[in-house]
């Protein structure tokens, strides 16, 4: 194996894009392509980069054959979604009501 022959030639790249297409019949490419929309998506709302990770691992199989095996993954912006509480400082817990606070009734009694 030539390392230091860096050129990649059209050919070589369709047999990368055969062999993605063939690994699960199909399922890792229609993933890929699914978490590509996704980041897409997520990108244009959140206004924020996402990025889409394609996995190989490629096993020898014997001295004729190897495994390839894929997996895919897309890493989205998060939307944060948050609340405002005070603290109660006998427990340490979070409350919404403010602790120490005077609770008036108004209710009317007959």
């Amino acid at each position: 194996m030539d390392d230091n022959n860096t050129e990649i030639y059209p050919a070589e790249i369709e047999t990368l894009i055969d062999a993605m297409k063939s690994i699960g019949g199909g399922e890792l490419t229609r993933q890929a392509a699914s978490n590509l929309q996704k980041a897409v998506k997520a990108t244009c709302l959140e206004d924020k980069k996402s990025s889409i990770i394609i996995e190989l691992t490629i096993s020898k199989t014997n001295d004729e054959m190897i495994t390839i095996s894929g997996s895919t993954r897309a890493k989205l912006p998060t939307q944060k979604i948050q609340g405002a509480f005070f603290v109660n400082h006998q427990t340490y817990l979070p409350t919404r009501n403010r602790p120490n606070q005077m609770v008036m009734d108004f209710r009317k009694d007959n």
